[in-house]
């Protein structure tokens, strides 16, 4: 899977230190999925630990996304339990 990560992203995920292969590991292996605003936009979580990722994209092609954010919930937001 080639993730396409615009600037803007980029930015955010460093700053809210996420690294690319856990926003990877939630893509290829999400706890959930759950439908967004746009129709096309999906959104991914994933469990590390206490933490959960939340992640937006959209898919370009079959190997092919745009990142557009990823965040780390704060547990009141969380959708995913354990």
């Amino acid at each position: 899977m080639h993730i396409i990560c615009p600037i803007h992203a980029k930015e955010r995920i460093q700053q809210r230190n996420i690294k690319e292969v856990q926003i990877e590991e939630a893509l290829r292996n999400p706890d959930i999925t759950l439908p967004t605003h746009s129709k096309r936009r999906k959104r991914v979580m994933k469990k590390f630990g206490s933490k959960t990722l939340d992640v937006i994209y959209e898919p370009r092609s079959e190997d092919k996304i745009v990142l557009v954010t990823a965040v780390w919930l704060k547990e009141k937001d969380r959708k995913v339990k354990g």
